[in-house]
C-alpha cells in the first residue's frame, strides 16, 4: 500500500485499537477454528491466510502494530475479519463462543452483545476496508472479491454433516442440576478395573466410559441453572444410565467397597431440603431425584427405541448388586 493511499490510516483515531481489540480477538479466535476444517482448503486458497497467519495476526496488542500491519498486509487482516464475521454467525463459532464465555465469566445475554457488538464493528470496519484496500490479483475489486469468498464458505457449510437434532430441551433447577453433575462425575469415577462384578457390568457399557461422558460432564459444567439445556437422544440416554447407576452406588454397599465415600459423601443441605417430601437421608434424596429423571424419561420417550434399550441395560445391572 503506497504512502498516499494509505493516508486514511492517519485519520484513525489514536484509540481505534483499543475499541477493536475485542472483536479482533473474536474474529481471530473464529477464522482459526474454521481454518482447522480440513474441507477449508479452497478458503485457504482464496484468502493466502493459515493457520500460522492467523496466530500472528492474533498476536496485535498495539494501536502501533495494527497500523504497520494495516500497511504492510491489509489483505490477511482483511481476510481474518471477513471469515471470523462468517463463521461467528454459524454454528461452527459454538466451541469459540463457549469458551469465551467460560473465560469471561459472563452470562449468555453478554456473551450475544459481545458477538452483537464485535460483529457490527467488523462490518463497519471491512466496508473501510474495502473502500481504500487494493483487491488481490485478479479480481475486480474488494468487494467482488468478498462474494467470491462468501460463495467458498456457503459451499463449505453444505458440505458439513447436519447437527444431531436435540431430543429433549431442559431447563433446570439448581439442585437438578448439581445433581446430574454429581450422577456423571461419580460415574466417571468408578473403576474401570474393579473386582467387583456391578462395576464390571457398568464398564461394559460404552456411553459411560470415561472418554464418552466427558464432553457432557464438560457442558454440564458450562451450564447455568433455568438455562435452556439441549440434549441429543445419546446424551439423553448417558444421563438416564448415569442417574440410575448413581442411585444403584448410593443406596448399596459399592461406595465403601470402592472408597467413594470420602469423594462422594453427601448431598448438600440446601439440595436435601429442595426434596419436596423431605427426606430423613441423603441417600434417600439421591434416590428420589433419580427416581424423578427416570420417570420423566420414560414418561416422556414411552416408545424410544434407544431408551428401552438403555432400561433393559440398567435392569440387567441391577442383577449384580
Amino acid at each position: 500500500m503506497s504512502s498516499a493511499s494509505a493516508s486514511w490510516l492517519d485519520a484513525l483515531p489514536a484509540d481505534f485499537y483499543d475499541q477493536l481489540a475485542h472483536c479482533l480477538s473474536l474474529h481471530g479466535m473464529a477464522c482459526a477454528e474454521l481454518l482447522s476444517y480440513p474441507t477449508a482448503q479452497p478458503l485457504t486458497v482464496l484468502t493466502r491466510l493459515n493457520l500460522a497467519q492467523v496466530q500472528r495476526l492474533n498476536g496485535i496488542q498495539t494501536h502501533e502494530t495494527l497500523l504497520q500491519t494495516l500497511r504492510a498486509e491489509p489483505l490477511a487482516l482483511y481476510h481474518l475479519l471477513l471469515l471470523g464475521r462468517l463463521t461467528l454467525d454459524t454454528s461452527l463459532a459454538e466451541p469459540v463462543l463457549a469458551y469465551v464465555q467460560q473465560q469471561m465469566h459472563i452470562s449468555p445475554e453478554q456473551l450475544e452483545q459481545l458477538r452483537t457488538y464485535c460483529l457490527e464493528l467488523s462490518g463497519a470496519f471491512l466496508a473501510t476496508l474495502e473502500e481504500h484496500v487494493p483487491a488481490p490479483e485478479g479480481a475486480a475489486s474488494l468487494g467482488l472479491h468478498r462474494l467470491g469468498v462468501e460463495e467458498a464458505f456457503e459451499l463449505l457449510l453444505r458440505a458439513q454433516p447436519a447437527p444431531p437434532v436435540p431430543a429433549a430441551n431442559l431447563r433446570l433447577a439448581e439442585p437438578q442440576l448439581q445433581m446430574l453433575r454429581l450422577a456423571l462425575l461419580l460415574v466417571h469415577s468408578l473403576p474401570e478395573a474393579a473386582d467387583h462384578p456391578f462395576l464390571r457390568a457398568v464398564g461394559r457399557l460404552p456411553q459411560l466410559h470415561r472418554t464418552a461422558l466427558e464432553p457432557l460432564i464438560e457442558r454440564l459444567g458450562r451450564i447455568h441453572a433455568q438455562e435452556q439445556l439441549q440434549l441429543t437422544m445419546p446424551e439423553l440416554v448417558q444421563l438416564y444410565q448415569g442417574m440410575q447407576v448413581c442411585g444403584m452406588v448410593f443406596v448399596s454397599d459399592v461406595m465403601s467397597r470402592i472408597g467413594l465415600e470420602d469423594v462422594f459423601p453427601v448431598l448438600p443441605a440446601e439440595e436435601s431440603a429442595a426434596s419436596e417430601t423431605a427426606p430423613a437421608s441423603n441417600r434417600q434424596a439421591v434416590g428420589e431425584m433419580v427416581s424423578g429423571f427416570t420417570r420423566w424419561v420414560q414418561h416422556t420417550f414411552p416408545d424410544d427405541p434407544a431408551i428401552q434399550q438403555a432400561r433393559g441395560e440398567v435392569l440387567a445391572l441391577a442383577d449384580f448388586l
